[in-house]
């Protein structure tokens, strides 16, 4: 070994060590002489080099395939078994439509295509790798008016590809689809059921940043301003009729968007919380069960996730979300069972209500003398005691059923497949 030898980091270096090789694979030199260990050393260099220059392109799925349909002879109409419908083939073999887990499987099985090639890598720079554009809920989607102008019909079956150009202008105003996403991925801040539907759980929350992105505010919010007192200011107006309509002008004036828009099918959701893209504070609330109780903990759940969690750093990005269905036990969700235990502690502390009478009488009396002390609502009292006793029959004429949504005639809640059991 003549000269020293170091890294390849140019194209010159890299054609010396090349022709450097090629004459000591003529001389086919013994593994243990100094020739064969500098001949193993180049190959070695040459390899981590290519590996840099040349990258090799990531498997191709629809190759692999085509490839094994020529071995076999077969058509596109013999994918039909392992794919689906003739359309999904055609959108298969057209890069329009990205392989199901339950198609690798089929094509894997029953074609003895290696997983590897069917299995292509999804990118963190490319979120689209992978997204079932057609199990959005579009349908349901330009049924509410979501989309002005919408070339999607009431009718027939919406194509992938119709389907990726919907969604794709849909989310365009929020920053696009990886934006949407996080309202999928992020286990931890998704409070939801397993039967619920992630990608229409996606659509309304990204809904939801769209109608905020749109909302001009007078007023910049100020994590700094929310004390106790404040907390305390809000909650003496759950006193009134219109309490509900009250604490979301009085959030709007103190730099919080609230936006009420009721829940998708499949998704049984209450609330969210989320930061719009100039940092400014999304509370999102469906009213799915219309109970002045439910109304006032679903506000404080939310509000707290805005103070506790994406103001003070935890998930401050405007990519975060906490989506929730409060029916939902939160022993798994650490945020969220913090959230349900300081949004409780906010409206009733537990020194105040263990004290009452209303803890240990249960009955009307009890919970409107509880309620006039602290200045609030019977009905965020009723709440408690149904909560504290584990016995959701009680009170039920003090909860204010049916007296939230009628507050916002501009939300349509007359479509009967929206109940609160779906």
């Amino acid at each position: 070994m003549t000269e020293k030898i170091s890294l390849i980091r140019t194209e010159a270096e890299y054609r010396d060590v090349l022709e450097r090789v090629t004459k000591l694979v003529d001389r086919d030199p013994d593994a243990n002489s100094s020739a064969g260990r500098e001949l193993e050393l180049l190959a070695f260099l040459l390899q981590e080099y290519e590996k840099k220059a040349y990258p090799l392109a990531e498997p191709n799925p629809v190759a692999a395939i085509r490839f094994r349909m020529d071995q076999l002879g077969m058509t596109p109409k013999d994918l039909i078994p392992f794919i689906g419908s003739r359309s999904k083939v055609s959108e298969v073999l057209g890069n329009k439509r990205p392989l199901s887990l339950t198609m690798i499987r089929a094509l894997h099985d029953g074609l003895g295509i290696p997983l590897e090639s069917l299995i292509a890598e999804t990118s963190d720079s490319d979120p689209q790798s992978g997204v079932q554009w057609d199990r959005f809920p579009i349908r349901e989607m330009v049924n509410r008016g979501w989309v002005e102008g919408s070339r999607v019909t009431s009718r027939g079956a919406i194509s992938f590809a119709a389907a990726r150009d919907f969604m794709e202008h849909f989310l365009k105003p929020i920053g696009g689809l990886r934006t949407a996403m996080a309202a999928l991925n992020k286990t931890d801040q998704v409070r939801t059921a397993k039967r619920s539907d992630r990608y229409a759980l996606a659509a309304w929350a990204a809904f939801v940043r769209r109608r905020a992105e749109q909302v001009k505010m007078q007023v910049q919010f100020h994590a700094t301003e929310w004390g106790p007192e404040r907390i305390r200011e809000l909650r003496s107006l759950s006193r009134y009729d219109v309490g509900p309509r009250l604490a979301i002008q009085f959030l709007r004036e103190r730099g919080i968007i609230v936006i009420v828009e009721k829940h998708l099918k499949r998704t049984r959701l209450d609330g969210a919380a989320m930061l719009r893209s100039d940092g400014t504070p999304v509370i999102g609330l469906t009213l799915r069960h219309d109970r002045v109780d439910n109304f006032w903990f679903t506000l404080f759940h939310e509000l707290t996730h805005v103070l506790r969690h994406l103001i003070s750093g935890h998930a401050a990005a405007v990519d975060s979300y906490f989506i929730d269905d409060l029916d939902v036990p939160p022993d798994a969700y650490p945020l969220e069972k913090e959230a349900d235990s300081l949004a409780r502690e906010a409206l009733l502390s537990k020194a105040d209500f263990e004290v009452s009478a209303a803890n240990f009488v249960v009955a009307p009396a009890t919970v409107s003398q509880l309620a006039q002390q602290l200045g609030i609502a019977d009905a965020i009292v009723a709440g408690r005691v149904r909560y504290e006793r584990h016995n959701y029959r009680l009170l039920s004429s003090m909860i204010g059923i049916g007296k939230v949504r009628e507050l916002f005639p501009e939300t349509d809640y007359s479509t009967e497949s929206l109940v609160e059991n779906e």
